[in-house]
């Protein structure tokens, strides 16, 4: 279903940011400084995908990138699923999973879910993340061990685990906006703006814009400036769509504008002029005579 982007969604999408923003601010500012932790990255989640993210205090966060159903109720793009991550001495990590009441309501309970994260190897050297839950208002904590027990339900009371596991692939790395840092043989998606190219004039009309959205990374909000005047973009797949009407353009060229900020709080922005195509001169008939004067 389309979505309309301005300076901030609507909704459920305008909700979102405004929970996210000042959190995804300083986990950019955190993410740059320091070693990374093996923790993070983009990792998949029955059917969707969750980056986990760094936040001051030494602790992580786990926000939803593509959509992710947990039990009934689905996880939206912008939702810090996974809070309070914490390390523990043992090499794992405790925290918080965001629990909904039942379907069809969805409501977000106020109670999380106690959970344990533990990053393991393949044999061939790939990680893995294996999560495993308690259910809203518990109060004993789940652990993983080493070995990734508990690895059968049989043993999930030993661990105090009471809603089962879940292991989830590495993807890859947190995307960055610049191509300078990469993490060894692990893709990094970098995060760019990118308008049409401006090699050929255009003629009067409709002219589209399209707006790639940053893999791992959705827009939170989209600003298209254009003469000045805010633009509406309508979400079509992994685009944004903006539609300019050049029919009646005077001048010679015009500049497009755009501002975006991820659910990771990246800024990113990009500008580009074009050019309309000359109007064609105009042909008059004129009737021909000859040399006598006469018309012919």
């Amino acid at each position: 279903m389309n979505r309309i982007l301005q300076a901030s969604r609507p909704g459920q999408w305008a909700i979102m940011i405004a929970v996210a923003a000042a959190a995804a601010v300083l986990i950019v500012g955190t993410a740059s400084a320091g070693a990374s932790s093996e923790i993070e990255g983009v990792w998949s989640f029955t059917g969707g995908k969750v980056d986990i993210v760094p936040i001051p205090g030494g602790k992580f966060e786990g926000i939803v990138v593509s959509p992710t159903k947990f039990a009934e109720c689905e996880h939206l793009v912008g939702e810090h699923m996974w809070t309070d991550i914490t390390p523990q001495p043992d090499g794992s990590f405790w925290g918080l999973h965001q629990w909904f009441h039942g379907a069809p309501k969805c409501e977000r309970n106020p109670d999380l879910g106690p959970t344990a994260w533990r990053v393991l190897r393949e044999a061939n050297g790939s990680r893995y993340l294996r999560v495993c839950f308690s259910e809203p208002g518990s109060t004993s904590q789940p652990t993983i061990a080493a070995n990734g027990a508990p690895k059968e339900a049989s043993e999930d009371a030993a661990h105090q685990v009471n809603y089962g596991c879940d292991n989830s692939e590495l993807i890859a790395s947190l995307p960055v906006t610049s191509s300078s840092s990469s993490s060894g043989s692990v893709s990094t998606p970098v995060e760019r703006l990118t308008l049409p190219a401006a090699k050929q004039c255009l003629r009067p009309g409709r002219f589209t814009i399209r707006l790639r959205e940053p893999k791992y990374d959705p827009f939170k909000t989209v600003t298209i400036l254009y003469g000045g005047r805010k633009l509406a973009g309508t979400r079509k797949g992994e685009y944004v769509l903006a539609t300019l009407n050049l029919k009646g353009l005077t001048k010679s060229h015009f500049t497009v504008k755009v501002r975006a900020t991820t659910v990771l709080g990246h800024r990113l922005s990009a500008s580009r002029t074009y050019r309309l195509c000359k109007r064609g001169k105009s042909h008059k008939h004129h009737k021909h005579t000859n040399k006598a004067g006469k018309k012919g």
